[in-house]
């Protein structure tokens, strides 16, 4: 069994073609640190004692990773996207019944576009090498990206309909770890040779270097580009759409967002014009 602790998970995550370490000036102020966090368990009447116990449950980790990956993306895209053309906001919505909690949009400075784009984590244990996969024959992994609730009165019940955003993005590390498994370390997937593979595909040689590399490894897709139409006519995005480790025909790397960026601000001022 191969086995990796992850207490408080790595989420210092960058665009996939390089990161730069922290200089002086970055450098976290502990001491404000920790007059934030003494404040914040104060105010939530957490005792201080329990503040990282409760952060290492198991029902508790999965959303801190899940959150840290929505602001790990903003990071990603205020990086790699020119802020005089486009405006990064991390959103902080309650949504309400019947409506779609987005986690960032994007928008255009010169149109005021608005780009919707949602954060979706990869399923736990999906990576394959494909060798005895159906669907695929090549390595591959699967994202999540359906609600957490059924609603059996839509047609299309736990599926997103596919304008509720424009841009999905995730990496493949949560498809490292099994699913499933119980107590304080992530297992990683034991498929045989899967490792070898992926070690090659990202040039590295241990566990800890694959799973900093994946958290780099930022996937982006269009909505309509993986969107299905249902038998009423609705197109929503898959449960668990497929993506391949290399060449997807619609998954690319997030550094190659800009152009598809513009796309969809051309086809929305285009709407908007219609509509006027």
């Amino acid at each position: 069994m191969i086995s990796c602790k992850l207490l408080i998970p790595h989420q210092r995550r960058v665009a996939i073609e390089g990161k730069n370490s922290l200089t002086m000036s970055e450098q976290p102020d502990y001491e404000q640190l920790g007059r934030e966090l003494v404040a914040y368990c104060k105010k939530y009447n957490i005792g201080l004692e329990d503040f990282f116990p409760i952060l290492n449950d198991q029902k508790v980790i999965p959303m801190l990773r899940g959150k840290a990956a929505e602001y790990g993306a903003v990071l990603a895209l205020r990086r790699i996207l020119n802020p005089q053309i486009w405006v990064v906001n991390k959103l902080n919505l309650n949504a309400q019944p019947g409506t779609t909690d987005h986690d960032i949009d994007v928008i255009h400075r010169r149109t005021d576009v608005r780009i919707i784009v949602e954060i979706k984590s990869a399923v736990r244990g999906s990576m394959s090498s494909g060798v005895r996969t159906r669907k695929h024959n090549v390595p591959h992994f699967e994202v999540k990206c359906h609600r957490s609730r059924s609603n059996m009165g839509l047609s299309y019940n736990d599926r997103y309909l596919a304008k509720e955003f424009d841009i999905i993005v995730t990496t493949p590390t949560n498809a490292l770890y099994k699913g499933g498994t119980v107590g304080e370390e992530f297992e990683i997937v034991s498929e045989e040779g899967l490792l070898g593979i992926l070690y090659k595909y990202y040039g590295i040689a241990d566990i800890q270097a694959l799973i900093d590399a994946t958290n780099d490894d930022w996937r982006f897709a269009q909505t309509a580009s993986i969107a299905e139409t249902t038998s009423d006519g609705y197109a929503v995005i898959p449960r668990t759409p497929s993506i391949l480790l290399e060449n997807d025909p619609n998954w690319q790397p997030l550094n190659q967002i800009q152009l598809v960026l513009e796309s969809i601000v051309k086809a929305k001022v285009q709407a908007r014009s219609r509509r006027s």
